[in-house]
């Protein structure tokens, strides 16, 4: 490659690192337009602990539909299908009520159980809680049916009620252009759909009917078609014009959605509280922390350029490139939380890559120190440092798997950031950085000194790079001796 194209990609690279930068961390308002623009670190979602949220706390007891007496375990068994309500229907309730003000319903969300009759949920980031929250209160019985109530059938045989609601969540009929409702069912629920199933085939029914707070013709909510609506095991359906839930409304199916799962909990919620959630550990935790993480690359990019002279330089664009990469894919995950957590596997990631990069340096070192020029030196350092650099991440992307799968939630976000920072070490390492070796070779493959290359005196130039040599290998070897026994006399 001819020195000017090797200057032309570095003036390239540094203009691309430098727009990088920009984009990252710098905020404007998009031209012509009402929005704005956060950067990568900006629109990366920060968690309760690190950026505040709200909390909703509501008094329980258990109704004539809870499957037993113990409240406990009602509320225990409650939980799931309380955070999944809002994880499943979370773009649709976010596109309705949030989407106006460029905010995210929530990008962390906890539900538990707080004291003998008490359910609390914190999430992050989340507006309009009121709105948000009382959904869940408005809790309606479903009932299933094969026949259709009537002024003749006032009691048709219910095959499915609420209490066999494992969750509800929203879709589209884009056809149709109505907002549909799909139910998955408890274990029981789903032996119950298969008895309503078979009793239709033997019946040779093809409807079925869905009825919302009792069984009468005034309540009829959707009239399904078996073998269109049913689809292993579940059922989808769009609400009826009979009822007050309108298919074509968002705001009418988030309400019979919550509304669904509230009546399938077996218990009655009253919300007590609805408030904000400051920082756990502090208001100003993400300017400290971002002050704190400029900081520490600075210091590690200085050492880089101290200790290895223009590699130094190299790795440190590598790694700019590398940071620029890490907050886009952060930002471009959903379920990518900055909490306490994620922001340790971040720093963990960060070393994992300047250590891939300190490898690379040091085999380079190696080989010059053994007679080799410059970039037969290069050529010999990316060699020998492939494996010892994937051995070492292919590990540690493992163990970050398995903690992912098997670790409690406060663990998840430092595995998902550590996975991800790791697999961009990797590329950044064996193809940022081995990139800009080759372009970097034209401009100097003899001054040693400026890449802080050193070899004793008495250590002979090696003319090719024959690595299949065993006698060059042999000499090498002794050469490495001899030096040491004279001293280290630098060139």
């Amino acid at each position: 490659m001819l020195k000017k194209y090797s200057i032309t990609n570095f003036v390239l690279l540094v203009i691309i690192a430098i727009l990088g930068i920009l984009l990252s961390v710098c905020p404007f308002n998009v031209p012509t337009t009402t929005d704005r623009y956060n950067g990568f670190v900006g629109a990366i979602q920060p968690g309760i602990d690190l950026g505040g949220g709200v909390s909703a706390i509501y008094e329980v007891e258990a109704n004539e539909t809870a499957p037993n007496n113990n409240l406990a375990e009602i509320i225990d068994n409650s939980l799931d299908k309380i955070e999944n309500v809002f994880v499943e229907n979370a773009s649709y309730i976010e596109f309705l009520y949030y989407s106006s003000n460029n905010d995210s319903l929530y990008s962390e969300l906890f539900v538990t159980r707080q004291g003998d009759n008490k359910i609390r949920i914190e999430a992050s980031s989340a507006q309009d809680t009121d709105r948000c929250f009382t959904l869940l209160e408005d809790g309606r019985q479903i009932y299933i049916t094969l026949d259709q109530a009537s002024d003749t059938l006032t009691n048709p045989e219910v095959y499915i009620e609420s209490n066999e609601i494992e969750i509800a969540y929203i879709g589209s009929d884009y056809e149709n252009s109505v907002y549909t409702v799909t139910l998955e069912f408890t274990e029981d629920g789903q032996n119950s759909l298969t008895s309503l199933l078979n009793d239709a085939e033997e019946t040779n029914k093809t409807s079925a009917y869905i009825y919302i707070n009792e069984v009468s013709s005034d309540n009829l909510l959707s009239t399904i078609t078996l073998d269109d609506a049913v689809n292993d095991n579940i059922i989808t359906f769009t609400s009826s014009d009979s009822t007050n839930y309108i298919s074509s409304d968002l705001d009418a199916t988030i309400e019979l959605v919550f509304s669904i799962v509230g009546g399938s909990l077996g218990l009655d919620l009253t919300l007590l509280e609805a408030s904000y959630v400051s920082p756990v550990l502090g208001q100003n935790t993400l300017l400290y922390a971002g002050i704190g993480s400029v900081i520490i690359i600075v210091l590690t990019l200085v050492f880089l350029c101290i200790r290895y002279g223009h590699l130094g330089l190299l790795g440190s664009l590598s790694i700019i490139f590398y940071l620029i990469l890490f907050a886009f894919f952060m930002q471009a995950i959903p379920f990518i939380v900055l909490n306490l957590s994620a922001l340790f596997g971040c720093l963990f990631a960060f070393v994992i890559a300047v250590i891939s990069n300190i490898i690379i340096f040091e085999k380079i070192r190696e080989e010059y120190a053994i007679g080799k020029k410059i970039h037969l030196s290069f050529k010999g350092g990316m060699r020998k440092s492939l494996w010892p650099i994937l051995d070492s991440h292919i590990i540690i992307i493992l163990a970050a798997a398995m903690l992912w799968i098997f670790a409690p939630s406060a663990l998840k976000g430092f595995a998902i950031t550590l996975m991800l920072g790791t697999l961009l070490s990797v590329f950044a390492s064996l193809v940022i950085t081995k990139y800009l070796l080759n372009i970097y070779l034209p401009l100097n493959s003899t001054k040693a000194k400026k890449l802080h290359l050193f070899r004793d005196k008495n250590v002979k130039e090696i003319k090719e790079d024959n690595k299949n040599s065993k006698t060059q290998s042999d000499s090498q070897e002794t050469l490495v001796t001899e030096t040491t026994i004279g001293g280290n006399n630098n060139e």
